[in-house]
């Protein structure tokens, strides 16, 4: 199961992806079409309450506060205010695998996954709301493409008469990608909500960006109120999947994806340039500490910079397991990937050393509790690892109670 499923994260900075590049299309169209009477649709069916949800396909955790998150498959969003021990789980108005969640503070989040949908909550992962879908996020994709297209004729008209041969030749491929872009465009309304948002991230209760399949992006300035197209922003043309979304910095956003894409914002979401990657294979999540960066990838590619990202070094891990989530501190870092691969880096961000969970059960995401040892999200639902990836005597466990907020 967990084959076809990832995830991306960023204080404490955690990154990685919610869904395996070139793998995930198909369980998104698993999530979003039926053919059998009893179909009903994921995004007007409410989750299920479970008391298995902590050991059910899990892709995301993250922190809000003193409490954690984590979220995933049939819509489950349980919140823990224990360290990870106990959780409970939150209300949720769909069933479709939710891929990735972040915290602006203690009480606002927001979650993300198949069917473009986007949740918000406002008490701390209790209770969640839909804001967004993939019905509207095609008619936002449709009418940007249609104007970026008329754009693009209106350009080459122009340059055809007074530019040079290389402005006529760049104002053709222009146009070109601004084609193929409204036909996929209207495809895509067609199919219906099929694309799944990867990852999320907000710097404000305000502000924040949502990436996905097929260079799907989408930004809010009102908290989510409202949701606008920002694809057309980045130098992506051939629509690679963007996989993760990171800050770096004080005012810096960078977006990861296949074949080595890498995007860099200055001025959180305005405007986009490509940077150079180490790699061109699919890049999965950016871990920024400091004057330090940690890019990690597929088999187990892993690069530090510390050069804001102009030149990159390649780690030796020690694993050659795709790594998809990951979490730093001033105390070091964590990865973990496939085959429950743990790779951990010590306070200087080197020295890797590598180790696998017993079980070996893919693992999408981490981070570290209050209390000192690292919750794991993934294939087996939580797991509660030391830092040398040994499971904890004590796991998970659900709870009816809500817990203390």
């Amino acid at each position: 199961m967990f084959s076809d499923l990832v995830r991306p994260w960023t204080g404490n900075q955690k990154s990685g992806l919610s869904l395996l590049s070139g793998l995930f299309i198909t369980g998104a169209l698993a999530t979003s079409t039926g053919a059998f009477a009893e179909w009903q649709d994921p995004l007007q069916t409410p989750a299920m309450s479970s008391d298995k949800a902590h050991q059910s396909l899990l892709l995301d955790v993250t922190e809000r506060g003193n409490a954690l998150v984590s979220v995933g498959a049939y819509g489950h969003a349980i919140v823990s205010t224990d360290n990870g021990f106990t959780w409970f789980q939150g209300s949720v108005p769909v069933t479709t695998t939710l891929t990735s969640v972040d915290f602006a503070d203690e009480k606002n989040g927001w979650a993300v996954g198949h069917d473009g949908v986007i949740l918000n909550t406002a008490d701390g992962g209790l209770n969640w709301t839909k804001q967004f879908d993939g019905f509207k996020a095609n008619e936002a994709m449709l009418t940007s493409a249609r104007n970026n297209l008329t754009n693009a004729e209106e350009r080459s008209e122009e340059i055809q008469e007074t530019g040079s041969d290389m402005e006529v030749e760049q104002a053709m491929t222009a146009l070109e990608n601004a084609e193929f872009a409204f036909q996929d465009a209207e495809y895509d309304l067609e199919t219906g909500s099929t694309k799944p948002f990867l990852d999320v991230y907000f710097w404000s209760a305000k502000e924040g960006i949502a990436v996905g399949a097929y260079g799907m992006a989408f930004q809010t300035m009102d908290g989510g109120s409202e949701w606008f197209e920002i694809s057309s922003r980045l130098p992506n043309p051939n629509r690679l999947h963007l996989n993760a979304i990171t800050r770096v910095g004080e005012r810096s956003l960078t977006i990861v994806g296949e074949m080595g894409l890498m995007l860099r914002s200055d001025d959180m979401g305005e405007t986009w340039v490509g940077q150079s990657a180490p790699y061109d294979g699919s890049l999965f999540g950016l871990l920024d500490e400091g004057d330090t960066q940690i890019l990690f990838a597929l088999r187990g590619h892993t690069y530090r910079s510390d050069d804001d990202g102009i030149t990159w070094q390649a780690l030796d891990t020690g694993s050659e397991q795709t790594l998809l989530g990951g979490f730093s501190s001033d105390r070091g870092a964590m990865l973990v990937g496939n085959g429950g691969s743990v790779v951990t880096l010590n306070a200087q961000l080197s020295g890797a050393e590598s180790t696998i969970i017993a079980g070996r059960k893919g693992a999408a995401s981490v981070i570290r509790s209050e209390a000192g040892h690292f919750v794991i999200a993934g294939d087996a639902g939580i797991q509660l690892v030391s830092r040398e990836g040994k499971l904890l005597q004590r796991q998970a466990e659900m709870s009816e109670e809500k817990g203390n907020e």
